[in-house]
């Protein structure tokens, strides 16, 4: 029966790239359990080493799998530059969408319908509009104008230059200056290895026959107009490296300007901190190599209607100097948030799945808290005071201090039960922040968690620490906040963080189904099961005692 390629689309649809000033891009790695004990400090996840592209001069590409992982090369970062593999949807002519199957693009597969990879071409949309959101000024929105158009044959690595739209003057990147972004490169197809004997790439599922696209992102330099290369007074350091200090200072553009304060948040650019004054600081005019990019496909099939067409996101963030720690919310998190049918996503998990997915939250709740300085973080945003309601007796023997703010001795979200010392330089620097870190330790084990759920003097407990999805209490803003968990972070709208709706609501809806079972006397002495322990602190507790007993004499 004839096929025809119904749709295309590109996987994944949306990537994270990671700026570093390494030639070496990062290979691909996976978060796993650890098979041996850890340091008191470190998170209940590592790094994996998985099959990774190394992209040949001639443009194909070269599976390889790393036997260690190396996240910069001296003190260069290696940067994070996603690949994207161009995929059909092919089925009978007037099949229904739910048979459709899902192929590779390659070369063959072109063939088989007519067509070739010149029938094939990839638009790429670079653009960096931070100064012109926070100055509400589109001049200030500087990417590649035009577009990038490359074809399905062409191996060539493009530069993505940053320049001022075309129509805008003045031009805040002035010809012929532009500002790099990062590389577009498309892959060359090469046909796949003999099955027989199967290498071992092969069979891990990796593909060179496959269409595929890769996104290199900039060096995470700073670019500003020649007086940002001079000192700051301030800080006894130039902001801008001088052979990168030509934009321009015209009126109008970004230095010198004030931001406006509607715009949130307000202080996150460069010179906002100068001077410490109450009113908004100018700006110093000082833009980075970050970008948004949409890569776009479109395929010419001879014959047909019309061409196909997908589209590909692509957002270029900062290095991440945690890679074996899980955040708590995530992108991922936050698309969830937004997709059809989330409300539902509770009745749609068994109750031991759910289980399962709260204690995989606290273990990544607390591999975020132990990245944190929460004594730092407190000073720099605890309510102070706190409202009267919020205020009980003080701590007996607590010395956090001053005790009516957020998280003192008087906060009555505080473990009444415990005392915590004053900061001593020599045996605890950051009490606060060791605290923190042994109690979520204890939670990321389900069974302590239901335990303080079902033992705690008030069931609701839980409820009234974790912060609601996007939750603002009337005594908080961007820079003054309560206890509430998460304390003292801030979202990218600058209000305190939260989790996601869609997490907020499956947790609670955990929460009280433990205080349901245990009100009901199903679980009030034994929780999930007969032992103290989680499956992972058990695995832990046998590889300690087996290299114990190999070690004792004999």
């Amino acid at each position: 029966m004839a096929k025809v390629i119904h749709g295309i689309f590109l996987d994944p649809p949306i990537a994270i790239a990671r700026l570093g000033g390494s030639e070496v891009p990062q290979p691909a790695y996976t978060w796993v359990q650890p098979l041996s004990p850890r340091t008191e400090d470190s998170g209940q996840t590592v790094v994996m080493p998985q099959w990774s592209l190394n992209v040949l001069p001639n443009g194909s590409v070269e599976p390889f799998l790393p036997s260690a992982m190396q996240f910069r090369d001296g003190a260069l970062i290696r940067p994070v530059c996603p690949f994207f593999e161009l995929w059909a949807l092919v089925g009978a002519p007037k099949a229904a969408p739910d048979v459709w199957k899902e192929e590779p693009v390659t070369p063959e597969l072109l063939r088989q319908f007519g067509a070739t990879l010149s029938d094939l071409t990839f638009r790429v949309d670079a653009h960096n509009a931070k100064a012109a959101r926070r100055a509400r000024n589109p001049a200030l929105r500087f990417g590649t104008n035009p577009a990038l158009e490359v074809r399905g044959d062409d191996y060539q690595k493009n530069e993505l230059r940053g320049k001022s739209p075309a129509g805008s003057l003045p031009k805040m990147v002035p010809p012929p200056h532009f500002i790099p972004l990062g590389f577009f490169q498309v892959l060359r197809s090469i046909p796949s290895p003999p099955a027989d004997p199967p290498l071992a790439w092969v069979t891990q599922g990796v593909r060179v026959d496959v269409v595929r696209v890769r996104f290199t992102p900039g060096k995470g330099f700073m670019y500003g107009p020649p007086t940002a290369s001079q000192q700051l007074p301030a800080f006894g350091v130039s902001a801008v490296d001088p052979s990168r200090a030509f934009l321009s200072r015209e009126r109008g553009l970004w230095s010198g300007v004030k931001p406006d304060a509607i715009v949130i948040p307000e202080d996150t650019y460069d010179g906002e901190d100068i001077g410490r004054s109450n009113a908004l600081n100018p700006s110093l005019g000082i833009v980075d190599d970050t970008c948004d990019a949409r890569i776009e496909a479109v395929l010419t099939i001879p014959g047909a209607r019309q061409p196909l067409r997908t589209h590909a996101s692509v957002l270029v963030g900062p290095p991440d100097f945690a890679p074996d720690r899980r955040p708590f919310l995530s992108a991922a998190d936050e698309i969830n948030d937004r997709a059809r049918g989330h409300r539902s996503l509770p009745d749609r998990l068994s109750s031991e799945e759910t289980e399962a997915w709260v204690q995989d939250l606290f273990g990544r709740i607390f591999e975020t808290l132990s990245l944190l300085n929460v004594d730092f973080h407190r000073r720099q945003r605890a309510r102070d005071p706190l409202s009267k309601s919020r205020l009980g007796p003080p701590i007996l023997d607590d010395d956090v201090a001053p005790e009516e703010a957020a998280m003192g001795s008087r906060d009555l979200l505080r473990n009444q039960r415990y005392a915590v010392a004053a900061p001593n330089v020599k045996t605890e620097p950051l009490p606060l922040t060791q605290y923190a870190k042994s109690r979520h330790r204890n939670f990321a084990d389900i069974n302590a968690l239901r335990t303080f759920i079902t033992q705690h003097k008030d069931p609701n407990r839980l409820l009234q620490l974790i912060r609601g999805a996007f939750e603002v209490e009337r005594m908080e803003d961007g820079d003054n906040t309560s206890m509430r968990m998460p304390p003292f972070m801030r979202h990218s709208n600058a209000f305190p963080l939260t989790l996601s709706a869609w997490q907020y609501k499956l947790l609670m809806s955990w929460v009280q189904s433990v205080i349901r079972e245990d009100a009901l006397g199903t679980k009030a002495k034994a929780p999930i099961v007969a032992k103290t322990l989680s499956d992972e602190a058990q695995d832990r507790r046998e590889v300690v005692l087996t290299r114990m007993k190999a070690g004792a004499p004999k």
